[in-house]
């Protein structure tokens, strides 16, 4: 896919007994992240994410740098698990933790050294990103067919990019209407056509006008996100979930 530059305005995530894990976690407990899969870290100040799975993976979102490492075995710590690669060392502590930004809380705090440059942020199971909302209650999760089966004609209001909460008061937002998608991630329009094929959403060659302010962090975030094979999760009846490999879109209906 292929953005489309149009200078319209120019300006400055058996049979056994299940723990209960440490408190926070869903239940049953998925286990430490060596067992259940997929891991995620998000921190803010600078913004930051990181994911465990084959490989640590971790981006900082401010420099738009990202480091990889091949998931070492993980180590036992005093209160959770760590890892340590040549490049990257994750230490997790099962204690809550607030990303300092929203109401949103997590079960794990998390420390990340980055080419000996220290990291600090919160994090839990991939699968926690989708189970409770804000304040940390449970969700009920479900994907496509569900409570929205299309999502052709309805409208979204964005409300975290990457994690990163958007100013409530600013206009942010994602519409599907005639095979088209419209969306603003704070300053500039971003128009062009999308095809859903169940729970995967695919946008075709779009367009955004070229206006530039002071705070453009989000904006090209979302734009990427916008620019891979993205997969569709509804959580409840209001909330959606849009994610690709470039991040992670949070919605709620309008």
């Amino acid at each position: 896919m292929i953005f489309g530059l149009v200078p319209l305005a120019f300006g400055l995530a058996a049979c056994q007994t299940a723990p209960s894990g440490p408190p926070g976690y869903p239940v049953p407990y998925p286990g430490p992240p060596a067992i259940q899969g997929d891991y995620r870290a998000i921190g803010t100040e600078p913004f930051w994410d990181l994911t465990i799975s084959d490989n640590l993976v971790f981006t900082d979102r401010g420099s738009n740098v990202s480091v990889v490492q091949p998931t070492p075995a993980v180590q036992s710590g005093v209160a959770g698990e760590i890892y340590n690669s040549p490049r990257i060392r994750v230490n997790i502590v099962h204690s809550r933790c607030s990303d300092g930004m929203s109401e949103r809380t997590y079960p794990d705090t998390v420390q990340v050294t980055v080419n000996r440059r220290l990291y600090r942020g919160c994090g839990a199971p991939a699968s926690f990103f989708l189970e409770v909302d804000d304040r940390g209650n449970p969700n009920m999760v479900s994907a496509l067919p569900g409570p929205v089966t299309t999502l052709e004609r309805t409208r979204w209001r964005v409300t975290r990019v990457n994690g990163r909460a958007v100013p409530k008061k600013s206009s942010y937002y994602l519409d599907f209407d005639g095979g088209r998608i419209g969306a603003k991630f704070g300053c500039n329009s971003i128009v062009g056509p999308y095809t859903q094929t169940g729970t995967t959403l695919d946008s075709g060659a779009l367009i955004t006008t070229r206006v530039a302010r002071f705070d453009m962090t989000i904006e090209p975030q979302a734009i990427a996100i916008l620019d891979q094979v993205m997969t569709i999760a509804v959580i409840g009846r209001n909330r959606l979930v849009l994610s690709s490999s470039a991040g992670t879109i949070d919605l709620v209906r309008r």
